[in-house]
């Protein structure tokens, strides 16, 4: 995957700037890191999936967002660069994945249809944008046909301790046993380094 520089501003030095505008002057003295999020929901009938809410209570292999959430812990920062769904079957029961299909969501016409949005300290930063266009026939930048990643034209930088929720709105859809959509976000970002950096 390639690094998208937009106007000779990396996202390394967006974030560095975003946390600076909240007084939030160490992040730049924090480990730079790739920092990948996820967030997993059933296909239970709902029309409205609100990814990293209350993702404190989904564990490991549902959520890695452990106890902070939908928040990044003091010294934390990211930059949404890219996010992509992913569909599979998950038993609850065993705490086991059964299959996990990563690389095409075009067989669930609920999600192909659905609409996206990315919502920060109750912020709207994203919205309405339909999934058909992650898809490599019309992703701008496929670079072949299995992509169904997204890379946003305006890179979201997430501060810490602000909550982020993002949003999928589905068409109905006739619901299945056991069968979750899961939600990635990934780019470059800050850890906390509370003693030097590498």
């Amino acid at each position: 995957m390639r690094e998208v520089i937009r106007g000779g501003v990396t996202p390394q030095m967006k974030a560095v700037a975003v946390n600076d505008k909240f007084g939030n002057s160490g992040i730049k003295k924090q480990q730079g890191s790739t920092v990948i999020k996820y967030d997993t929901l059933p296909l239970d009938g709902r029309t409205e999936f609100r990814f990293f809410e209350e993702s404190n209570q989904r564990n490991f292999p549902l959520s890695n967002t452990g106890a902070d959430g939908n928040k990044l812990g003091v010294g934390n920062s990211m930059v949404v660069e890219r996010v992509y769904l992913t569909v599979g079957t998950y038993a609850p029961t065993t705490n086991q994945w059964l299959t996990f299909d990563a690389t095409d969501i075009t067989s669930n016409v609920a999600i192909l249809a659905a609409e996206f949005g990315f919502t920060l300290a109750n912020s709207q930063v994203i919205k309405n944008i339909p999934i058909l266009s992650w898809i490599a026939n019309f992703n701008k930048n496929a670079e072949n046909n299995l992509n169904s990643n997204y890379e946003f034209d305006t890179q979201i930088v997430i501060p810490p301790l602000l909550e982020f929720v993002a949003t999928l709105r589905t068409q109905k859809y006739t619901a299945v046993s056991e069968t979750y959509v899961r939600l990635t976000i990934e780019g470059a970002g800050a850890i906390i380094a509370p003693k030097t950096t590498f």
